[in-house]
C-alpha cells in the first residue's frame, strides 16, 4: 500500500552529520528513505519525534548494535557515545512487513528490539556487509538497495486496515472520526480497530491519527508561519500548542529553533 506520506524528524544544526535519501521504484512501496547520521565525539542526545513508522537503526561501527525501532507516541531520546555513525533504513507505513512477518503488536519489546531477533540472520548479515563495504553514503544506499530488493516480499494487508490507514490519509485536516458507524465503512467494528491498529501498527486507532496529524502539522510549519500552522488541523493556537507538545515534547516555536542532535554536556 503506497501512500504520499513522508514523515519528518527535526533539524540537525550541521547538515553534513544527517543526511537522508528516497530509494527509487520498486523498493519505494516499502522504504520511505534511508539516512545516515555521523556524531562528533562526546555525548550526544538525538531528540527523535513520532511518525507511525519503524526504523531499523544500524550502528557502522558494530554490527551487533543491531536494532529496530517501533511506531511510539512520544518524543524519544537517543543517548550517543560518538563518535559514532549509524545508518537507517525508515520504512513505509507496514513496509516492515516485507521482511518481517511478525507482528508488530508480537514483538514483545518496549522501545527497541535486536534486528537478529525479527530477521533471518543472513539478511542482517547482507545489510551490514553491503554497508561495511561502502565508501560513501551514495553507495551504502546503492548497495543496500541490490541486498533489499532479493530479500522483500509483497505480504497481504488486512483490506479493513488498509481502507483505515487511507482515511486517517485523506482526512488528515478534519476530525477522525472513529465510531462505530464509521468503522463499519472499514468493514470493522472500533473494537474490531482497535485490535487490528495495536496488531500491525503498534499503536491504537486515534494515535496512530494524532501521529499522522502531527505529521502533516511539520510540514505546514516549514511552509507556514507557525502561529498558523494550526488552523487546517486544530480548533485554535492553543489546542495546536499543547498537542504538539504532548507529541515533541518541546513548543512549535522550541522545535523550529532547536537542532534535534546536540551535545549532551551543553544542556544543563
Amino acid at each position: 500500500m503506497l501512500l504520499d506520506y513522508n514523515p519528518m524528524q527535526g533539524a540537525v544544526a550541521d547538515d553534513r552529520a544527517y543526511i537522508t535519501r528516497q530509494p527509487l521504484p520498486p523498493l519505494n512501496r516499502w522504504v520511505q528513505s534511508y539516512w545516515q547520521l555521523k556524531v562528533a565525539k562526546g555525548q550526544f542526545l538525538y531528540h527523535s519525534v513520532p511518525d507511525n513508522c519503524v526504523d531499523w537503526i544500524i550502528n557502522l561501527n558494530s554490527a551487533s548494535d543491531n536494532f529496530l525501532v517501533p511506531p511510539f507516541l512520544s518524543s524519544t531520546l537517543f543517548h550517543i557515545d560518538g563518535p559514532a555513525s549509524f545508518f537507517g533504513i525508515r520504512f513505509r507505513i507496514l513496509g516492515h512487513r516485507g521482511l518481517i512477518a511478525i507482528p508488530l503488536g508480537e514483538w514483545g519489546m518496549a522501545g527497541s528490539v535486536k534486528a537478529a531477533d525479527l530477521l533471518p540472520t543472513e539478511i542482517v548479515g547482507s545489510v551490514f556487509e553491503s554497508l561495511e563495504n561502502s565508501k560513501c553514503f551514495d553507495e551504502c544506499c546503492n548497495n543496500l538497495s541490490k541486498v533489499m530488493l532479493s530479500a522483500v516480499k509483497f505480504a497481504d494487508v488486512d483490506v479493513r486496515l488498509a481502507r483505515y490507514i487511507r482515511y486517517c490519509y485523506k482526512n488528515v485536516s478534519s476530525h477522525l472520526d472513529l465510531s462505530d458507524s464509521q468503522c463499519a465503512e472499514f468493514g470493522v467494528s472500533a473494537r474490531q480497530l482497535r485490535r487490528l491498529t495495536k496488531q500491525h501498527l503498534g499503536l491504537l486507532p486515534k494515535d496512530f491519527g494524532k501521529v499522522m496529524k502531527f505529521q502533516s502539522t511539520l510540514k505546514g510549519m516549514n511552509t507556514l508561519a507557525c502561529n498558523q500552522a494550526y488552523l487546517d488541523h486544530f480548533y485554535d493556537q492553543p489546542h495546536f500548542i499543547r498537542e504538539f507538545k504532548r507529541l515533541s515534547g518541546v513548543t512549535p516555536t522550541q522545535f523550529l529553533k532547536m537542532s534535534v542532535l546536540y551535545n549532551h554536556c551543553s544542556v544543563d
